[in-house]
């Protein structure tokens, strides 16, 4: 037996548009891959912009990496919710805004984000269409 190689591989559609995950009480996340390419560029934007405060001597930067973290991941890799309370707000539509501020003030949320969107699992073609199939006896 060897490595099937293919099955490391995330289908980019996939990866970019996003796929949904259950979360906790019935709540579910929409979640691109976090080896999409739009995430990555943010992130090298955002960090190209920061270099003088991100210098290893700057002990605010641990906060501003945080900041910058949460900021990506809310406008490319959190892309969608349903069934998610915020603020009082119940069923709160989504937006990159109320994502960064989710992910930065629980951090259970950011875990299982960058937790899921590193699973390739999660944007491969198979696995979706794997899920869509009827089971017998349905």
């Amino acid at each position: 037996m060897s490595l099937q190689i293919d099955d490391l591989f995330v289908d980019e559609e996939l990866g970019d548009a996003g796929v949904w995950v259950n979360f906790y009480n019935g709540s579910r996340l929409k979640l691109a891959s976090s080896e999409n390419a739009k995430y990555k560029a943010y992130m090298a934007k955002l960090a190209r912009k920061h270099r003088l405060e991100l210098d290893q001597s700057n002990d605010d930067s641990t906060a501003l990496i945080q900041d910058i973290t949460a900021e990506a991941l809310s406008k490319h890799v959190l892309l969608d919710w349903e069934k998610v309370s915020i603020g009082g707000q119940g069923n709160a539509p989504y937006t990159p805004e109320l994502g960064k501020m989710a992910i930065l003030k629980a951090p259970k949320l950011k875990d299982f984000i960058l937790d899921q969107a590193a699973d390739n699992t999660n944007f491969q073609k198979k696995q979706i269409e794997e899920v869509k199939k009827p089971t017998s006896g349905s």
